[in-house]
């Protein structure tokens, strides 16, 4: 009995000794004093400063004559995905070679991307584009066309 009485008298105690200890929260803190310092490294403080800004005109030029290079937001045209295990990869290869034979000029990318594997075409900065050479598709394998459909993906941009 005497072992449970001992610590439940101390635990009782505990809130009038810590009573006395004043608890600071961190805007107490914070707004505590006229002023506060802020530590931060050069680098941050330039990215910081604002930036001024060249007329409209100026900038429109630049974005025209700048080469566009690498990947960006786009679409390709899907004609195949499918899960089957021991069968898409060949099936998604063979529409490959079947495709790029009709159609040199889009490239052609097979990728797997868990559980599917897809067969996707040429890189379209618009959805009009893709939309045409969807059509093509179309018409050249009327099997295909159940598949075919235009889907944004990070395209492939070289000027």
């Amino acid at each position: 009995m005497k072992a449970i009485v001992l610590p439940l008298m101390m635990l009782m105690a505990a809130p009038a000794v810590n009573a006395d200890v004043e608890v600071v929260t961190i805007v107490d803190h914070i707004t505590r004093g006229n002023s506060n310092v802020i530590n931060q490294p050069d680098k941050m403080l330039l990215r910081l400063v604002p930036v001024e800004v060249a007329p409209e005109d100026d900038r429109e030029k630049e974005e025209v004559n700048r080469p566009v290079n690498g990947r960006m937001a786009g679409y390709r045209v899907q004609v195949f995905s499918d899960t089957n295990v021991r069968t898409a990869k060949n099936e998604a290869r063979s529409k490959q070679r079947v495709i790029s034979s009709r159609f040199p000029a889009y490239q052609t990318y097979v990728m797997y991307n868990s559980p599917y594997w897809r067969l996707r075409v040429g890189d379209f900065r618009t959805q009009r584009d893709a939309n045409a050479a969807a059509e093509e598709l179309r018409k050249a394998f009327p099997a295909y066309s159940k598949e075919i459909r235009v889907v944004r993906d990070r395209v492939n941009v070289q000027d």
